[in-house]
Formats: structure tokens, sequence, C-alpha cells
């Protein structure tokens, strides 16, 4: 096989090695964390700003990866750009480990739904309402802004209606380990569906069959010229 093939067939390798590592992303594992932007901006500090405070998204490094967008929900603790700890991945099955705990699940489904409504079309105003609504669903103290209060009626009722049939399976959280360290973040990772994995493998294994054959053949053809 010449290496060109060889490197095709190590990327399909490495994408289907991805969407393998992010569908079965353990629930309790200890990883690494960087804040690497905030504000909007993916490094260092972007517009995104109310009261005094930078607001979603954020962006976080796990594990050395590229960042990826956060949504922050712990309002009493402070975390600084490029400040690293050590963490541990929750999802809303279990919400143990997580830093306010089980008590407050309808706090975690309820924020997730409202961050689930931004969108990149939202207004700053709008953003900043949603962000001290999630900051005031798990902590007493949070500055009022306008629009919050509008926030956390409607999460209420979608809580009330089943979040109109929200799907919370991709949504994690990153909880520190350690109780006194940087805030709390909770993020959305899709799933890939089962058959959509299949089909990856499939077109894999049938990229690479394809690849290879041609050889098998020569090696073949060779064999039965040699009397092997």
């Amino acid at each position: 096989m010449h290496e060109s093939s060889k490197s095709t067939v190590f990327v399909f390798a490495l994408l289907l090695c991805s969407v393998l590592f992010v569908a079965t992303a353990s629930a309790g594992s200890s990883v690494q964390i960087q804040l690497t932007g905030a504000g909007g901006a993916e490094y260092g500090l972007g517009p995104n700003q109310a009261d005094g405070e930078y607001l979603m998204p954020y962006y976080v490094s796990i594990n050395n990866a590229a960042p990826i967008a956060v949504i922050c929900d712990d309002y009493l603790h402070t975390v600084s750009i490029g400040e690293q700890w050590t963490g541990i991945i929750s999802n809303f099955s279990d919400l143990s480990q997580t830093r306010f705990g089980t008590a407050d699940s309808t706090q975690y489904h309820e924020a997730a739904w409202i961050a689930s409504q931004i969108t990149s079309n939202s207004s700053l105003a709008t953003i900043a309402a949603a962000q001290f609504a999630i900051w005031s669903l798990f902590s007493n103290g949070v500055p009022s802004v306008p629009g919050e209060s509008a926030w956390l009626q409607s999460a209420s009722t979608a809580s009330l209606s089943n979040y109109y049939g929200m799907n919370f399976s991709g949504w994690e959280v990153l909880t520190p380990t350690n109780p006194a360290s940087p805030q709390e973040y909770f993020f959305y990772v899709p799933v890939p569906e089962p058959h959509v994995m299949f089909d990856l493998g499939s077109g894999l294994l049938c990229f690479g069959w394809l690849l290879y054959a041609p050889r098998l053949r020569r090696n073949l053809a060779r064999g039965s010229s040699r009397g092997v």
C-alpha cells in the first residue's frame, strides 16, 4: 500500500476513534481543565459583559484538546484566563458529583434549557439576562439584570412541561475536584446516533478494503506465478 493510502486509512481511523471517544466520554472521569476565554472569546476576554461580569460562552480546554464552549453556573467562585485545575465530568443522569448535587437536579435542567435557547443571533441583553438567570438558579445574592426574572419564569414553566421534550443526554457538567477552586461549567456534546456510528465504521472498513484489495490481488498473482 502506498504511503498516501496508509495515511488516508489512518486519518479515517482517527476520525472513528474521535467519534467513539466523544460518544463514550465516561461520566466520573477526572480531567485537566484550562480556561482559555470568556465573554464570547475563544482566547482571552470577549465583548460579552454585563454588570461587571463576563458572560457566556466561556471556553475551556479539556486534557489539552481544542477549546470548547461552556456555560458558567457558578457565580460565587472566580477563575482567570489560563488558569488550570483538575475536574470531574458528570452527565445529567448522575449529578451526585457536581458542585450543587442531585438536590439541584431541577436547577441543572432549567439551566441547560435556558442555555439551549441562546443562539448566535441573541442580543447582548438577552445573553446577559440568561446568564444571570442561570447564576440565580444556584446561588443567592446574584445581582438582578433586566430580563433575568423572565428567564427564570420561562424555565420554571418549561420544567412543568418536561422542557418541551428536550433531550438532556448530551449535556455534561465540569466540576472542580477542589470545592474551593474555580467555577463549575456545563456544556453540550452531540452524541452520534447508533446508526451513524455503524455507518462510519462500515464506511471505514469498506474504504480500507478498497485500498487493500488491489494489493492482495497482486500478491496472490505473484504467488501463483512462483508456484507458492
